[in-house]
């Protein structure tokens, strides 16, 4: 058993075609499929249910077997982007996970920066949902994440809280709430209302919120993103609630007017995430400085 079986292995579950694992490790299929049998063969167990690979499907061999594979193929690929760090032709890598809106509207701007400080760096960046951040981080998948969340308590993982993440009123120019200082709850419950779809955060959210103040939005549209949410509010087919960081170009720009929301309580929060057990390189560290500096965090 070696490394390169491992990480065949690992790209054929993930990936589920042999062809697509022979492109991306650009190698011929037929060397796939040998590495696979060989695997199975030193193993003296089989992982996959068919011979052909037709079809790629674990035994519950091959489940087990899977769970230490894929941390073994990421302990040795961050193996080797530490030493490319320290190899006179190459600059290492960073792999940051984050959620959607600290991807889109905070972090590109400080990304600019690290790549200006590192022209040679390579960055990936991985826009996923929190729990899948978090899950690849603990796989060693990922270098360190930025994530909006309510709560995180994990014993693997090193946490930091960077900034709130609040929610805030959304409406266009032109709405009735526009001449509007102080609302009421009344009158949140007498317009139409666009709404996140259900499962996300910002949803959980706002259901709260509408819960504790006993009131019944009327839900007019679902929207499962934060730009076409906020496209909807300037058409003007109602009001949202929305990540106050999402809305900072459109604030400035007049297309869209902001309230805080009443009776909010703040409940989520922008966090840094790392394993415990995570070597820190000089790019992480400089990432994290950046971050620290700009959110004014110790």
């Amino acid at each position: 058993m070696n490394l390169q079986q491992l990480k065949i292995f690992v790209q054929a579950i993930e990936l589920q075609k042999l062809y697509l694992v022979a492109q991306k490790l650009d190698i011929t299929q037929p060397t796939v499929t040998f590495h696979l049998n060989k695997l199975q063969e030193e193993l003296g167990v089989a992982l996959f249910h068919t011979k052909s690979y037709h079809v790629i499907k674990l035994t519950e061999a091959g489940k087990a077997f899977y769970h230490y594979a894929r941390k073994i193929s990421a302990l040795a690929s961050e193996a080797e982007s530490m030493m490319d760090v320290y190899r006179d032709s190459a600059a290492g890598k960073l792999a940051i996970g984050s959620t959607h809106t600290p991807a889109t509207y905070l972090l590109p701007p400080l990304l600019e920066r690290l790549k200006s400080d590192s022209p040679k760096l390579t960055v990936h960046l991985d826009v996923r949902p929190a729990a899948t951040i978090m899950d690849k981080i603990k796989q060693f998948e990922l270098d360190l994440g930025v994530v909006s969340q309510t709560r995180i308590d994990d014993p693997n993982l090193i946490v930091q809280p960077m900034v709130r993440d609040d929610l805030v009123l959304i409406f266009a120019e032109g709405h009735p709430f526009a001449g509007i200082e102080q609302l009421t709850l009344e009158q949140f419950a007498s317009h139409p209302f666009i709404s996140h779809e259900e499962g996300s955060i910002s949803r959980q959210l706002v259901d709260d919120w509408e819960s504790a103040n006993g009131i019944k939005l009327q839900r007019s549209m679902e929207v499962s993103g934060s730009e076409a949410l906020k496209a909807a509010v300037q058409c003007r087919i109602g009001y949202g609630m929305i990540a106050e960081a999402s809305i900072r170009t459109e604030r400035e720009e007049g297309k869209l007017l902001s309230r805080p929301i009443p009776n909010w309580v703040s409940q989520r929060y922008i966090y840094i995430v790392q394993h415990r057990n995570k070597l820190v390189s000089p790019a992480m560290s400089a990432f994290r400085e950046l971050l620290q500096r700009q959110f004014q965090i110790a």
